[in-house]
């Protein structure tokens, strides 16, 4: 347990992400044949769209690098999980599969059941993604169902949902986002598009715009505009957190800590696997959720993260109403 993974978007800094205290790797590819054949708006996975920027190797350079990670007796796992899949797409998908366990991947990241029965089919571990929107138990349930011991759970639970989940599930292997990257949206339910010319919820953020209430009068346009301005300009606009939660996630049992962001800097990726780390070290002395908070070291940035809540991943820890 308390296992990190971490984005791979530079194969150069495999060992100093290993050393920092890396235990598990993901990654996307892009390959420019499967635009050809499908076309620009056929994704392979959820980042695809942003093509080298988010995936800078190809499926073939891919290939090679899961190797060299396995020689530092790491994990490594290849997102294929964007929000659906064409019949046409499943025979280029099941060729992926089957050439990613002959080099020797952990698993298939996934986003649909008949992905996790296209990967079960083959002999490759499949991983719920976040698109799986595994959001209570009932799911759990079902995705178990079709051969899946692994999930990530939604960023957008709270932690009394996600201990709900943990406890109710024990032999399930279960990740949480952590760090770096947020979302304003709900993964699993947002069918956008990332694409090099922008996003939904980029063009959203960006558009103009004018608010009318049914509610007429100063108070309630001035509070809805406020709500709407925090929302749009600081909400996970920062990045994202999740330390403050880890005492919770520790006691829980939680499998693994993801760091988000398959376009971010390694350097940024190193320094958070290694707050991480620390973080977890100091839980070890704890006798109380409330000491580690006392205790717990903070992003260097969190003088500006860590105002009103908007960039955390779990809020509650710090901003309860009943405190």
């Amino acid at each position: 347990m308390n296992k990190i993974l971490a984005p791979l978007n530079n194969r150069n800094y495999i060992q100093e992400l290993v050393e920092a205290g890396v235990d598990e790797f993901y990654m996307g590819f892009y390959d420019p044949e499967w635009d050809e054949e499908f076309g620009d708006f056929a994704e392979i996975n959820r980042m695809s769209g942003f093509k080298r920027y988010a995936n800078p190797y190809s499926f073939e350079e891919v290939l090679d690098i899961i190797p060299e990670i396995k020689k530092y007796g790491k994990s490594i796992f290849i997102t294929i999980n964007t929000a659906s899949y064409k019949e046409p797409y499943f025979k280029k998908l099941e060729q992926y599969f089957i050439r990613l366990k002959e080099v020797g991947a952990d698993g298939v990241i996934v986003s649909t059941p008949e992905l996790v029965m296209l990967a079960k089919k083959v002999g490759i571990e499949p991983v719920a993604s976040t698109m799986c929107g595994i959001f209570n138990s009932d799911l759990v349930d079902f995705y178990r169902s079709i051969g899946m011991k692994r999930m990530i759970l939604p960023r957008d639970l709270s932690l009394d949902e996600i201990e709900h989940i943990v406890k109710a599930n024990p032999d399930i292997f279960f990740e949480v986002f952590l760090m770096r990257n947020g979302c304003q949206f709900s993964d699993s339910h947002c069918l956008g598009f990332h694409k090099e010319r922008g996003s939904v919820c980029g063009n959203l953020n960006n558009s103009s715009k004018s608010i009318s209430c049914i509610k007429k009068g100063f108070k309630t346009q001035h509070d809805v505009e406020l709500n709407d301005m925090l929302y749009v300009k600081f909400f996970h606009r920062m990045g994202a957190c999740g330390l403050c939660a880890l005492f919770r996630f520790v006691k829980m049992g939680i499998g693994s800590y993801k760091i988000v962001g398959r376009s971010e800097r390694p350097d940024g990726i190193i320094e958070d696997t290694k707050m991480i780390i620390e973080n977890i070290k100091i839980i070890e002395s704890c006798n109380s959720e409330k000491e580690f908070l006392e205790k717990m070291k903070f992003p260097k940035d969190s003088r500006v993260e860590c105002k009103m809540g908007f960039s955390c991943y779990y809020p509650e820890v710090r901003f309860d109403d009943e405190e």
